[in-house]
């Protein structure tokens, strides 16, 4: 009797198992399709999370531009919440940049960064152009790199958790690149290459870019990799009517939705359920927190009124009313674990020499833990590091562990830069630079500034890079000077003067926050005319002269800005030894100089700030010449003069003693994102000998100051009072320090 019973039911579940597996074979399958629109694109995350509300399952997914992000995430497995999360999170302004968090830049790429207004590319063949656009992407690449973790290498999108393609535009002939395999991060970044916005993505011979010119809404794309019903969500603008194309953004957003129009008749007509989202009022472009959000919010609400529709087309898919989909995500990814074990680290693009360097710079070890986290900044790192134009990796899973592999670009670009400056005493200053990695055996550059304006110059510098961070540079320039003298607040006298200066110097980065230089240094100078207006001075004579000199240099830099920083510490130190024959000056023992400064940013609150300072220069030995002489005035050091320091209530050059000690403490409060107050308080110390200085003339100041972050430099308006001066003082900049 059991033998029967066993018996019928084996035979049941032989009967019943197959008809099961064919009534799922049966059911229709579904594709849902993203139609690009850059920040628009942002509503499909809501509208995916109504489909999955709705029950309905997902077998194929197929987008373009931000539809192919956001559809790539969702089908290796990312829910909507994970990838709404994931939104809001981001710095669109740093993503949507080719920029270099200043942390993980060199000291001297800092310096040239936070001098520049403008810095424009230049090609010297047309291959070179094509590859152009405003951004490589790098930091979208990035992103997108630590996103899909777990897919670095080439696979079949098709054994994706939800298989998947993509759609890319092939400028060398104008077709259609659909993407079914390959790195799914590279896909992505090809199908949301904005011509003109982005480098386009070479591939064997193709050049790609933004898929929405030639198929923005790839329906038609799903049904070719086996949909039945196709659910759509488009966030295209409608075209505007003429009276709506009123300016310049208008008329491009209009072209950019015209372009967009290719096979879109054709694919709506493929849809079952079509979700269009109202996008009104924003562009591609609508990234903030404001847009983001409203946008989702519209993705929802689109997609909530098909609900009937979404609900009807059960039926027609061939599932039931309580039909629940397999569970989709979370994702679960190394992106998520944030801690992977690594057994070898390489670099393509290096020599092999470069690599123990490397992974120092980097701080990563093979055979450890490393978090997603180093992985990242070490990116940051190889980009600041001046010599790669680009950086990637990609991650490789063995039974030992991961290989991580950094992919580089050596960096040889040619660059315009442009700086301009606008201030109460020179008026205004203009800084011109063509900077040229050069291909030479060992890596070098060449840099040709000029500088107009009241005091012009001109300067040319190679610099010899044969280990990465450790420079040997010759540099010449030629300075035109036209300087007033003050004296107690009031003008003495006015010289003009030629400055040659030759140099030969060494530089190592030990750190990325530290800097050590040395080097032997020419200086002449020729002066030309000395106008008097105090009588009792007008005896003065000055000689024209040169100085052989030998120098050291340290500095340490940790703010997180330039100007306004809001956390870190600055410390410099120099030291010179002056001669006129290499060995002695006027026939004795040589004389040097020795300056230091500190200073350090003590954040209190999140907006208000406490920077003290102490800083000052002395000469030691005997026959201190006319132009090394001490100094003080303005807002940052070597305004008018290499040794001239800064002091609150001092607007003008005004000449002091062999030793000079200043102490400065600033009080800063940030008002909105860009706008500063600041109130500094100075007291000095002066006289001819160092280790009398507590006998020496005691100095006063006060400044009171409104400063604004703009996009030209700094906004700076100070008004300050100084014994030294014993009247009030006024001084306004626009612009960069140079």
């Amino acid at each position: 009797m059991k033998k029967q019973i066993f018996s019928t039911l084996v035979l049941s579940i032989c009967i019943l198992f197959p008809f099961s597996l064919h009534s799922q074979e049966q059911r229709k399958k579904v594709g849902v399709v993203l139609s690009g629109g850059g920040a628009k694109g942002m509503a499909h995350i809501k509208a995916l999370k109504v489909i999955e509300e709705a029950g309905i399952p997902i077998d194929y997914i197929a987008g373009t531009s931000m539809g192919a992000i956001v559809g790539g995430l969702y089908a290796i497995g990312y829910t909507p919440e994970q990838l709404d999360s994931m939104v809001r999170k981001q710095n669109w302004t740093f993503l949507l940049s080719d920029r270099v968090k200043r942390s993980a830049m060199s000291l001297t790429e800092r310096e040239r960064s936070e001098k520049f207004v403008i810095s424009i590319p230049f090609t010297k063949t047309p291959k070179d152009a094509a590859s152009g656009g405003l951004m490589k992407g790098q930091n979208l690449a990035n992103l997108f790199s630590d996103l899909t973790m777990g897919y670095h290498d080439s696979i079949d999108f098709n054994k994706l958790p939800i298989p998947f393609a993509c759609v890319a535009a092939d400028i060398v002939n104008g077709k259609q690149i659909i993407f079914r395999n390959g790195i799914l991060s590279t896909a992505m970044r090809a199908s949301m290459a904005i011509p003109g916005a982005f480098t386009p993505v070479r591939q064997d011979n193709m050049v790609l870019v933004d898929g929405g010119i030639v198929n923005n809404y790839p329906a038609d794309v799903a049904k070719a990799m086996g949909a039945d019903i196709i659910i759509g969500i488009d966030v295209q603008n409608a075209l505007k009517p003429a009276d709506k194309l009123n300016s310049v953004p208008d008329i491009l957003g209009q072209i950019v939705d015209i372009t967009c129009q290719a096979n879109h008749e054709k694919n709506v007509n493929l849809t079952d359920t079509y979700i269009r989202v109202n996008v009104d009022g924003y562009s591609s472009a609508s990234f903030t927190p404001a847009a983001i959000d409203t946008l989702m919010r519209r993705g929802e609400e689109a997609a909530r009124a098909q609900w009937k529709s979404l609900l009807a087309l059960k039926k027609e898919i061939g599932i039931p009313d309580d039909y629940t989909p397999k569970q989709h995500g979370p994702y679960s990814s190394l992106s998520n674990v944030r801690t992977i074990y690594v057994t070898d680290i390489s670099f393509t693009g290096v020599e092999a020499d470069d690599k123990k360097w490397l992974m120092k710079k980097c701080n990563l070890k093979e055979n450890s833990n490393i978090s997603t986290q180093q992985i990242e900044q070490a990116l940051f790192q190889l980009r600041g590091s001046q010599s790669y134009s680009s950086a990637s990796y990609t991650l490789t899973d063995t039974p030992e562990g991961y290989q991580l592999n950094f992919l580089l670009q050596e960096k040889y670009e040619r660059r315009i830069n442009l700086g301009i400056r606008f201030d109460s005493e020179e008026i205004a200053s203009l800084l011109l630079n063509a900077t040229a990695d050069l291909k030479t055996h060992i890596p070098s550059r060449l840099s040709l500034t000029g500088r107009l304006g009241k005091r012009y110059a001109a300067r040319i510098d190679y610099t010899l890079e044969p280990i990465q961070q450790r420079n040997f540079n010759f540099s010449y320039m030629f300075q035109y000077n036209d300087i007033n003298i003050y004296e107690e607040g009031n003008r003495a006298y006015n010289t003009t003067y030629k400055y040659h200066l030759a140099e030969f110097g060494f530089s190592d980065v030990w750190y990325k926050n530290f800097r050590f230089g040395l080097g032997l240094r020419f200086e002449y100078y020729k002066y030309k005319d000395f106008l008097f207006k105090k009588p009792e001075i007008s005896d003065l004579k000055v000689e024209s002269e040169h100085f052989l000199s030998y120098f050291a240099q340290v500095q340490y830099n940790t703010y997180d800005k330039g100007y306004f920083p809001a956390k870190g510490s600055d410390f410099k130190a120099a030291y010179s030894l002056y001669t006129d024959n290499m060995a002695q000056y006027n026939d004795h023992a040589p004389f040097s100089a020795l300056s230091a400064s500190w200073a350090s940013v003590i954040p209190i609150t999140r907006r208000f700030a406490v920077i003290p300072s102490i800083y000052g220069r002395i000469l030691i030995g005997r026959d201190f010449p006319y132009p090394l002489q001490n100094a003080i005035g303005g807002d940052v050091p070597g305004f008018y003069i290499p040794q001239q320091l800064p002091f609150a209530g001092v607007t003008n050059l005004e000449l002091m003693d062999n030793t000079i000690m200043i102490t400065s403490v600033k009080f800063r409060q940030r008002m909105g994102a860009i706008h500063y107050l600041t109130l500094t308080g100075n007291y000095g110390l002066t006289y001819s000998n160092f280790f009398d200085i507590l006998k020496g003339k005691q100095l006063f100041g006060i400044s009171a100051g409104y400063g604004m972050d703009s996009i030209f430099g700094p906004l700076e308006i100070s008004l300050g009072y100084s014994n030294q001066t014993d009247k009030g003082s006024c001084f306004v900049n626009l612009g960069y320090y140079f």
